[in-house]
This record gives structure tokens, C-alpha cells and sequence, in this order.
């Protein structure tokens, strides 16, 4: 029986190895690239918000009541990143339980990492104990010092 398995066993086509970083190197830096950007481009307001002011941005809705112009601005830049994400990711044919699923891990990663550079920064303008005055100067003055 063994003999006859090896007989008429198929050869298998030896397949090219899968770059199984293909799709994180490009959602990662994305990513990364739109957080950056959203934060640098609003950070007064959102350092001077509370933290939950990104939630509603994000997503692009508020549970009561209206946006901001500042929340409207920062969801016209995360859904195109979204949609791109989605496309790079080559899933095709989910349901509507899936896509939302998804939708909402990305929201959720933009999010959490947004919310960690406003706590982030937060936290060192504290342990520098700055008045209001260098508080400001110090957000203007805000350079990008490398990238995750």
C-alpha cells in the first residue's frame, strides 16, 4: 500500500517563500504615518481636551450631539487610511459582522496610539512642571524625534 501512495503521489510544485511581512510593512508605517500626523497637526486641541475627544473623531460620530471642526478634520484623514488599510489587507467577500470587526480593531489601533502620545506628552510636560506660558512654547516647538 506504502508503495503505491509513492507511486502515484503528486508532485508538489515547489512555491516561492511568502514575505509574511508584506502586508505589516505596509499597514505599520501607515499607520504610524497618520497618528504622527493627527497629533502634530491638533495637538493643542487635543492635549487641551479630555482624552476621550479622540473616540468620536475617529470613528466620526458622536453619540450626543454634533463633531467639532477639529473632530470632522481628524476623521477626514483616518478614513481614507482606513479604506486603504482594508485594501492591503486583499480581504475579500467578508460579511458586514467581519468588516465591522475589523473596522473596528483598526479604529481601536489609531486610537489607543493617539491616546498614548497625548498621556505621553502629558506626563513629561508634567514632570517638567512647566507654567502655562512653557507649556505652549513647548507644544509649538514639538519635533519628531524618530518613528515606531
Amino acid at each position: 500500500m506504502e508503495i503505491l501512495k509513492k507511486l502515484f503521489k503528486k508532485k508538489e510544485l515547489k512555491k516561492e517563500p511568502e514575505d509574511i511581512m508584506k502586508i505589516a510593512n505596509v499597514v505599520g508605517p501607515l499607520v504610524d504615518k497618520t497618528v504622527w500626523d493627527i497629533f502634530i497637526t491638533y495637538k493643542v486641541e487635543l492635549l487641551s481636551e479630555p482624552i476621550t475627544y479622540i473616540v468620536p473623531a475617529v470613528w466620526g460620530v458622536q453619540k450626543d450631539g454634533e463633531l467639532t471642526p477639529v473632530q470632522k478634520a481628524i476623521h477626514h484623514r483616518v478614513a481614507p487610511v482606513i479604506k486603504e488599510i482594508f485594501e492591503s489587507l486583499l480581504m475579500k467577500d467578508m460579511g458586514g459582522a467581519q468588516e465591522f470587526a475589523l473596522n473596528f480593531l483598526i479604529r481601536g489601533i489609531i486610537i489607543s496610539k493617539i491616546a498614548y502620545m497625548i498621556e505621553a506628552f502629558r506626563c513629561r510636560l508634567n514632570e517638567r512642571s512647566m507654567d502655562d506660558q512653557s507649556l505652549k512654547e513647548a507644544i509649538i516647538r514639538l519635533k519628531p524625534l524618530g518613528s515606531a
